[in-house]
């Protein structure tokens, strides 16, 4: 039956079964409280001016009217008798003569004795008891007739209120609701714990065809959900690796084309038109090179190496230097800068970022690298025209390039900087690109850096 409910159902069900045990338990706290109203008074009785009230009046009546006087004083709390004589005091009790002093002071029959007079008033104290050391648990005055009246106060049956560590009642019915709260907060917990799981596995998916299937647990409408997930994400792989296959077979077929091209540029007898043409198919070539790279999405490996910013930017600068390039390395040497990834792809972003700026700069061009406590960055910067507000955006989206001649030799294809934002996206990493301190632009490549 369970089974069947769906998640807001059960959370209902939750919220429902909480509040129906917070009634239940107030309810039931109310009516044993109500019960026990009347014995958990605990004032000090028999009051002092009370017992000797009741002292008087059993005095002053006759002896036909006592059995009725005392039935009507005897209750919960006191119980009054008239005995023919003192009863013994038992162990452990103590006389409390500013109690007898009181009761004489209320009473308007009480004698007031000599001090070597005895006139058989006594109120007595249990310490261990009922009672307390100032409070007395037993009364005995002796009548006109001989016979003497006993007051004895009966021990309380103590209610609920006072056996819960001496808390009212609402009290623990406030701790019950938050002890029921977090229950319920425990249990709807339980039934999200499907959804954080098809939350963490939707974030992991990367495109590639998904290891196994996403446990199907929890509501109905939630397995649902997950069975529809892995199937959205095993179509999405089959896609991919179709677009894969397809790429794969048009790069083949287009370099095939491209070939004849060129041996056939290489038959003409012009040698100007030669050159011309072997120009442009090399052009076409590394136009198509880099369009199939951008489309294949596959310019980043799975597997992740521990690999140095601080090197790889080293060895671009160098390498550029030796060509003659205005490359330098800027700023603090950085003794580790060390992030997670594929090191064939960074250098590749590190390379399009320094094509860019030795396209574009006039004359220098800067790399520094910084390390930080959870991040890595790497700063490439030029001294040309530099990149407005407007564009800095939109020059990271394919085939955009801010030079709108659409020549090659000096635009480039328009792909470098979408392929470098790809890589570092696909590594957990950010590009973006500010105004620099050489004048024109500085391209800031981020990634997280490696743990330990």
């Amino acid at each position: 039956m369970l089974s069947r409910i769906g998640l807001l159902g059960r959370i209902m069900l939750i919220l429902m079964a909480a509040l129906g045990a917070v009634i239940v338990a107030a309810i039931a706290l109310g009516r044993i409280e109500r019960t026990n109203t009347r014995t958990t008074q605990v004032a000090p009785y028999p009051r002092l001016e009370q017992a000797a009230g009741v002292i008087d009046l059993v005095t002053r009546a006759e002896p036909a009217l006592r059995p009725t006087i005392l039935r009507a004083v005897s209750g919960l709390r006191l119980h009054a008798t008239i005995q023919d004589a003192p009863p013994p005091e038992e162990e452990g009790m103590r006389r409390l003569p500013r109690a007898e002093a009181m009761l004489r002071a209320f009473s308007e029959v009480l004698p007031r004795p000599e001090p070597s007079q005895d006139d058989g008033l006594r109120a007595l104290a249990n310490p261990e008891g009922v009672g307390t050391g100032s409070r007395p648990v037993r009364i005995t005055a002796r009548l006109s007739d001989g016979k003497t009246l006993v007051l004895d106060e009966i021990e309380p049956v103590r209610g609920l209120s006072l056996t819960l560590f001496g808390l009212a009642p609402g009290l623990w019915i406030g701790i019950l609701g938050i002890a029921v709260a977090g229950l319920a907060l425990l249990g709807a917990q339980r039934e999200m714990r499907p959804l954080r799981r098809l939350s963490a596995a939707a974030e992991a998916f990367d495109g590639s065809p998904p290891a196994g299937p996403i446990p199907v647990t929890g509501a109905p409408d939630v397995q649902r959900l997950a069975r529809s997930v892995h199937a959205m994400q095993e179509r999405v792989a089959a896609l991919l690796q179709e677009r894969s296959f397809l790429i794969g077979a048009i790069s083949h077929d287009l370099k095939t084309y491209l070939t004849r091209l060129r041996l056939r540029a290489e038959s003409l007898p012009d040698a100007e038109g030669r050159e011309r043409m072997a120009a442009d198919i090399d052009g076409m070539t590394d136009l198509i090179e880099t369009s199939l790279a951008f489309a294949r999405g596959t310019t980043v490996s799975q597997i992740r190496g521990r690999v140095d910013l601080a090197d790889l930017a080293a060895v671009e600068a160098a390498e550029r230097s030796a060509l003659g390039q205005p490359v330098v390395l800027a700023g603090d040497e950085v003794a580790e800068a060390t992030v997670p990834g594929d090191a064939v792809a960074l250098r590749r972003v590190i390379a399009n970022l320094v094509d860019n700026a030795v396209k574009f700069g006039r004359g220098r061009v800067e790399i520094a690298v910084e390390a930080g406590t959870d991040s890595c960055s790497l700063r490439v910067e030029d001294d040309g025209p530099g990149v407005g507000s407007a564009e800095a955006a939109a020059i990271f989206s394919p085939f955009y390039r801010i030079e709108g001649s659409r020549n090659r030799r000096t635009g480039g294809s328009g792909l470098g900087l979408a392929i470098a934002r790809q890589i570092a996206e696909a590594h957990g990493g950010t590009i973006g690109v500010c105004a620099g301190r050489l004048g024109g632009a500085c391209f800031t490549l981020t990634l997280p850096r490696a743990a330990g």
